[in-house]
């Protein structure tokens, strides 16, 4: 199953029919951040809301993450905690904020 945050920007922007600069200029002046960024943010949370059903591992896989360690680089970089705290809290994600 291909996931959007799976998805080539190529991809993605002619599916909307825009140019990919195009489309990271949009997403960047309406939402707030980069369009890489937001494509993280999704698979993050996607792999946390998998958290208390199964292993780190697991969720990693299943949201598009190459391996758990990726998992927890971008959820530390994301959010300063790693998924395992987030798992024994039972946290959900917000929406996500540009610290760039």
């Amino acid at each position: 199953m291909l996931r959007d945050s799976d998805m080539p920007l190529a991809s993605i922007a002619e599916e909307v029919g825009l140019s990919a600069p195009r489309l990271r200029t949009l997403v960047r002046q309406d939402v707030g951040i980069t369009l890489t960024r937001l494509r993280r943010w999704s698979r993050l949370r996607t792999a946390v809301a998998d958290l208390p059903a199964g292993a780190a591992a697991v969720g990693a896989a299943t949201a598009g993450f190459a391996d758990q360690a990726h998992l927890t680089r971008t959820a530390r970089d994301f959010i300063g905690r790693t998924p395992a705290s987030l798992r024994r809290d039972g946290a959900t994600l917000a929406a996500p904020r540009d610290d760039s």
